[in-house]
């Protein structure tokens, strides 16, 4: 009998979407509005520096997703370049400590927007279910979830889009600032320190990446989808901005936890607040979908490389879906929102997060610079240009936004112990695994053939060998 596979059927507008589709999160439009406040207009030049940081790790993950063409992303990148402990640890620090913080997040503030609709939703009731829907969505299969991930972020793509362009032409009605507002209130130290605010517009767009083996040519489809998905955003993003400005003053900007639904209502009044509070909905949906799309594949790759118990390598015979996958990061979410979403943590647990996603990306950089050494022969779909030099100033960035995360010391305390003790528990959990059930090395380099999904050619037999 043979094993069910995943199948080839997302084309470029689907791995576009998967990539835009938590980019554009519910928390990002909050921290779109704070950034604008922060810094005015200025604000623009910290997001494009962020967004010439992301290109560069654009760069390494679509090098490594042709190299080495997995859903488990990041673990099956790293476990031949670095061994199976880090490998675990890629994953599991980058991406489930995501899903049990910043997604309930999303989803509870897709809640809260559904209540200022209507008052007798609950916020969590609303988010779980959400939660559950897209669930089932992702288990139908690749293609009903590249048809929905379309449909949702290309609404909300556009209610922004709508709104940058009737704030900046003053076509709502609403009334603008009459005070103008200097292009750098601030100053350029302050806007430096903004650019770790800017990467998390872009934050996410990777996750195009774990689709790999269900996108039909990924050699040409997953560089172009990511830095097509990038310069989208950060164009979108600015439009919005700048549109703003023109209707909510810098404080009020800054200080809110809605600035996006303040800006709605400044340019159409009550239509434009129902307009972008249902986007809002829209932006958590589609975030839940990328991440139900997304990180059930990484487990699923660490899994069929004996990483993680062979139960999340389950694939469904109809549908083709890690199905237990999905349903185990669907129970982490529902969980969370239970147990976390309203509590007043959730904005440390959020920059915990980030801090694990940052050594994350700073994992995936240095896989491209071992793996070119180990293996420089090997045939790569997409190579970075420049090499080494956007490997070197992603790093450096990372470790400088990680050490840069909040600017109050006693928050950014708490944020690195509280990383600290992510970081532990995942190693123990590897140490454990590897050494004591499966009696595997920690540290020692898979085989490059062995990161290779079982119906691809290997990409070098040796280190050193041409392909």
């Amino acid at each position: 009998m043979t094993t069910p596979k995943l199948e080839r059927a997302l084309g470029f507008w689907g791995a576009l979407f998967t990539g835009i589709g938590l980019v554009v999160a519910a928390t990002t439009l909050t921290t779109l509005g704070n950034g604008f406040g922060l810094g005015g207009p200025a604000f623009m030049v910290a997001a494009g520096a962020a967004l010439l940081i992301m290109i560069l790790i654009a760069f390494s993950y679509s090098e490594l997703a042709n190299l080495i063409p997995g859903a488990g992303m990041i673990g099956a990148y790293t476990a031949p370049a670095l061994g199976r402990g880090p490998a675990i640890f890629g994953v599991l620090a980058g991406y489930l400590v995501l899903v049990a913080t910043v997604e309930p997040a999303n989803q509870f503030v897709g809640g809260l927007a559904a209540q200022s609709l209507f008052p007798a939703i609950s916020p969590a009731l609303f988010a779980v279910v959400v939660t559950v829907l897209f669930c089932v969505i992702n288990l139908l299969g690749v293609r009903s979830f590249g048809r929905v991930q379309a449909i949702i972020t290309g609404l909300m793509m556009l209610v922004l889009i709508g709104f940058g362009l009737t704030g900046l032409l003053e076509l709502g009605g609403g009334v603008t600032q009459t005070d103008p507002i200097p292009f750098n209130p601030a100053g350029w130290v302050e806007v430096a320190s903004l650019i770790a605010m800017g990467i998390y517009l872009f934050i996410g767009i990777e996750f195009i990446c774990p689709m790999s083996e269900e996108i039909r040519r990924p050699g040409k489809i997953i560089p172009r989808a990511m830095i097509v998905g990038l310069v989208t955003v950060f164009c979108v993003d600015m439009l919005f901005g700048f549109a703003a400005l023109r209707y909510v003053g810098l404080d009020e900007l800054a200080t809110s936890a809605i600035p996006h639904l303040l800006v709605a209502e400044g340019i159409a009044g009550h239509a434009g607040l129902l307009i972008l509070t249902a986007a809002t909905v829209l932006a958590a949906a589609s975030s839940v979908s990328a991440i139900l799309a997304a990180v059930p594949r990484m487990l699923y790759g660490l899994a069929r490389d004996g990483m993680l118990p062979r139960i999340f390598a389950w694939v469904h015979p109809k549908f083709h879906t890690p199905w237990v996958a999905v349903f185990a990061v669907t129970a982490v979410i529902v969980t969370s929102i239970v147990t976390i979403a309203d509590s007043g943590s959730i904005l440390t647990l959020i920059l915990i997060a980030t801090v694990m996603w940052l050594l994350s990306y700073i994992l995936a950089q240095v896989d491209v610079v071992v793996l070119r050494r180990r293996y420089p022969d090997a045939r790569r779909g997409f190579r970075t240009p420049l090499y080494p030099l956007p490997q070197v100033v992603g790093i450096a960035m990372c470790l400088w936004m990680i050490v840069n995360i909040h600017p109050d010391p006693e928050m950014r305390t708490t944020i690195w112990i509280g990383s600290g003790v992510c970081a532990a528990l995942i190693i123990g959990y590897a140490v454990i695994w590897l050494r004591v059930v499966k009696k595997v090395p920690f540290f020692t380099p898979t085989a490059l053939p062995e990161a290779l999904p079982a119906d691809e050619e290997p990409a070098a037999a040796t280190p050193g060998s041409v392909r």
